[in-house]
């Protein structure tokens, strides 16, 4: 019988995202610093973006009103919140004015020496720490909690999981009493896997790499599809750099090779790295990106920190040197001239692309801050932890009509000032615990309950996590010893015996 080889042609339907769609995703993810580093790069590298380096005023594209007390009331959504420009604020913190002197000041509070939007220190994170938090952005019940931190706490320093289910499995149920299946590993192992950075939670290198290209915002477009072809078919060859017979087999052109090669470096192994060292006493800078104020009358008020960005503009030159050519037929240009203006185009078309980008992320971030202050409305009037509502990630996604993966990347490595302290955006995303009689709160709820057990216990005869967990059930709260065991240890709180 001989063979033969038949071409089938098909025709399937890709959606990618074009090169502006890219560049609102990749600013949107920026914090504060490295979007000033950002711009300052797209000025030095393209002249036909400018800068007016002597007013800010126009720069804000907020709507000069305030959130009112009727934010409380979550039945509907509604955009009637404004943002400013922080240089519109005092360079003084009047909810630090309260102290002696700036020396009094808390820590977690601006002192008068440091004007509002500014710079403050924060001691870092473990990545494990960084990746418990973001637990809350995902709706799960106390069981799967539990199990995933026991996956999060199995990861080794790279944020690779290099133990197997069944492993994990054994070690749940004999030393934990938790009772899993390898299919429910395996469906929360995914959840960890969606998690920032891209590739935490990966069984082996290759795994890794898959998920980073997987989850990337144009993970669609060719280059990325023929990247993971690469990867799942052709990683053996890959480790040991025979990209002949990759060529060959991928049948890849000289420029193929070279645009992969690319893509491959910029892939990252070990995802842990970057997401800082053990906890230490390292110090980190932090700019806040929001800026939250209550007045008096219980209105709230939502500031981008932008102070630092000076307003943009395309060279009024350029224009005016491509609106002279309007109109002209190409064929009475010369070869030089057709060149010239296509040059110029393509920079003025640029710059005025990185300006709407900018003006995007801007207006995505305070759709986001918005619905985040809609919800956690009481917390942001008082400060009291104990008022955070449950809330995740479809939450807010459901209430901007924003898609989950721009919620996630804004709630990405941002901070918010507030009348209250400097908090990560992550912080508010917290999941629920169930009351007695059936009502959700905040888990931070239980917590603060903990602490004021703890707080108020006779410390000649500190209480166990049992008598903890029963004086819970007294005040309505449904929580288990292991439960109160795993609240106290995020406390920082010891065990009663050292307590004494």
């Amino acid at each position: 019988m001989s063979s033969s080889q038949v071409n089938i042609q098909l025709q399937s339907q890709i959606q990618a995202l074009n090169p502006q769609q890219l560049l609102v995703s990749e600013l949107v993810e920026m914090p504060a610093e490295a979007l000033y580093e950002r711009v300052d790069r797209e000025l030095q590298e393209n002249v036909s973006l400018e800068a007016d380096r002597t007013d800010n005023s126009d720069y804000s594209d907020g709507v000069d009103a305030t959130v009112g007390s009727d934010y409380a009331d979550d039945s509907n959504y509604a955009d009637d919140s404004s943002y400013s420009d922080a240089s519109e604020l005092s360079a003084s913190s009047d909810y630090a004015a309260d102290y002696s002197s700036p020396d009094d000041v808390p820590d977690n509070l601006p002192s008068e020496r440091s004007s509002v939007g500014e710079s403050f220190t924060q001691e870092t994170q473990s990545f494990y720490d960084q990746l418990e938090e973001q637990i809350g952005f995902f709706h799960l019940t106390q069981h799967e909690e539990e199990i995933l931190r026991y996956l999060i706490g199995s990861l080794d320093d790279d944020g690779l999981l290099h133990i197997s289910l069944q492993q994990l499995q054994d070690e749940l149920e004999v030393y934990h009493n938790i009772s899993t299946s390898p299919e429910e590993l395996e469906h929360l192992l995914g959840i960890l896997q969606n998690f920032e950075p891209s590739g935490i939670g990966a069984r082996n290198l290759q795994e890794c790499l898959i998920l980073q290209v997987q989850h990337a915002p144009d993970h669609q477009s060719p280059v990325k599809q023929q990247l993971l072809l690469l990867l799942q078919n052709h990683f053996d060859n890959l480790m040991l750099k025979r990209w002949d017979r990759i060529q060959r087999a991928m049948r890849l052109s000289d420029a193929d090779v070279s645009r992969l090669k690319r893509e491959v470096h910029r892939l990252n192994p070990r995802p842990g790295s970057s997401m800082g060292e053990a906890i230490g006493r390292n110090i980190q800078q932090i700019t806040p990106d929001f800026i939250v104020d209550t007045d008096t009358d219980g209105s709230l008020t939502l500031t981008l920190n932008d102070g630092h960005l000076p307003p943009l503009h395309v060279n009024q030159d350029d224009v005016d040197f491509l609106s002279s050519y309007e109109g002209r037929d190409p064929k009475d240009l010369s070869r030089s001239e057709r060149d010239g203006i296509t040059y110029l185009r393509d920079r003025v078309d640029k710059a005025q692309g990185f300006i709407d980008a900018l003006r995007q992320r801007r207006q995505t971030l305070a759709t986001t801050m918005q619905a985040i202050m809609k919800m956690q409305h009481h917390f942001f009037e008082s400060g009291d932890e104990t008022l955070l509502r449950p809330m995740t990630l479809e939450d807010v996604a459901k209430r901007t009509g924003l898609h989950l993966s721009t919620v996630s990347r804004v709630s990405n490595s941002k901070w918010v000032q507030t009348p209250f302290g400097i908090y990560p955006l992550r912080w508010f995303f917290t999941s629920a615990a169930r009351l007695q009689g059936g009502d959700e709160v905040s888990v931070r709820n239980i917590q603060a309950a903990v602490q004021e057990i703890v707080d108020n216990e006779d410390h000649n005869a500190p209480l166990s996590d049992d008598a903890i967990a029963r004086e819970l059930q007294k005040r309505g709260y449904d929580v288990a010893r292991r439960t109160v065991s795993k609240y106290r240890e995020q406390l920082n709180i010891p065990v009663a015996r050292l307590r004494k």
